[in-house]
């Protein structure tokens, strides 16, 4: 009898860049694919928040709701001039990230009065910050039903880093005792210096991408035997050409710095389920008597009879974007990248590549979407 197999999706950080994890779902969505579990971090919790905190008919509805109130409109030049001097463009683009930067995101953040001019003013921790993200709260109640979230129908994990101990602190609705609130999500989001630490009975977090930006490794810790297919969705491209310029670089290294080494982590991994698969194929060879030797009976423990079928989709770095992409939320960027997210993950669909007989050894399997 075939096992079941559970759907799980997997959201990186990555500020505005998260609107392209929104359109993957939204394919995903009207592909009739319904999701069990959410991973996110940063921009990635929110977006999962939206998902597990909605009945499957609103979730990509609410999702476009709240990316359409984040996002802002850039100087509105005639076409006719940015048909003859491109650079206005650049500078329309520039003067929405500089209006971001002075003013915030509405319904996200907003400037803290005077956080610039002293960096080593004595602050409370809740306080030591550039921006204040307490609009985010009553965003989050806008998009999120947090009771439907708490009734456990799909099951949500947004990962955070604890500020005194360094260790990151996973909340996750199905294996915690109190519901999860705005603050989790809040919690997972808080990027310093730019955002304040999120305090949580009595302890202080940040964002997790501090410790690990691609939480894929939560999925795999998790003691369950089920087959499953995993759509990982990445929004920061750890392959582009070199940089030509300062702020070529700057965009370059922290691209690099928030790709989380993806890939490398995708193939250990992949290296450690086909291992414990093959110690449960080998178990299977062995006399009843013999697997019930102490010893023995210890290291099959340690094998496994699931499949794990890898999605990995990546948002492809655009040219000309500099590194405050992650805070460009001009609403044509925006849009742009629900679309690319929607179009990566049709894609994906019609492959179905992870229908393909694996063979038996195989624990973990990568699919990886051709280039264009």
């Amino acid at each position: 009898m075939k096992k079941r197999q559970r759907t799980v999706l997997i959201l990186q950080g990555g500020g505005a860049l998260g609107a392209y994890q929104a359109g993957v779902f939204d394919a995903l969505s009207h592909g009739k694919i319904d999701v069990d579990w959410v991973i996110g971090t940063s921009i990635g919790a929110i977006n999962s928040a939206v998902i597990a905190g909605n009945p499957p008919e609103h979730r990509v509805a609410k999702l476009r709701a709240l990316w359409d109130s984040l996002s802002s409109s850039t100087p509105d030049f005639p076409p006719s001039w940015l048909m003859w001097m491109p650079w206005l463009q650049a500078a329309s683009q520039s003067a929405a990230t500089n209006n971001t930067i002075t003013n915030g995101v509405p319904g996200f953040f907003t400037p803290r009065s005077g956080a610039l001019w002293d960096l080593h003013q004595v602050r409370p921790i809740a306080d030591a910050s550039f921006y204040d993200t307490s609009p985010l709260k009553t965003t989050l109640e806008r998009y999120v039903d947090f009771d439907y979230l708490n009734s456990k129908r799909t099951r949500l994990t947004v990962c955070a880093v604890d500020v005194e101990n360094g260790q990151v602190k996973l909340f996750d609705s199905h294996r915690q005792k109190e519901p999860i609130t705005p603050e989790h999500i809040m919690a997972s989001g808080a990027l310093p210096p730019g955002f304040p630490a999120i305090q949580i009975d009595g302890r202080y977090y940040w964002d997790g991408g501090i410790y690990s930006n691609s939480p894929l490794d939560v999925f795999l810790r998790d003691h369950c035997d089920e087959d499953a297919l995993c759509f990982m969705v990445d929004v920061w491209d750890p392959t582009e050409s070199a940089p030509t310029s300062i702020s070529e670089a700057m965009a370059r290294y922290k691209s690099i710095q928030y790709a989380s080494r993806s890939m490398e982590q995708l193939e250990s991994q992949q290296r450690i389920q086909d291992l414990q698969r093959a110690i449960r194929a080998l178990g299977d060879e062995l006399p009843a008597a013999a697997k019930k030797r102490g010893a023995l009976a210890k290291l099959l423990a340690m094998g496994h009879d699931r499949t794990v079928n890898v999605v990995h989709l990546i948002l492809k770095a655009r040219e000309g974007e500099d590194t405050f992409k992650d805070i460009d939320f001009n609403a044509e960027s925006v849009d742009g990248r629900w679309h690319a997210g929607h179009h990566d993950a049709v894609r994906a669909l019609s492959h179905k590549a992870w229908l393909q007989p694996l063979p038996p050894h195989a624990g973990l399997t990568i699919h990886e979407l051709p280039q264009e």
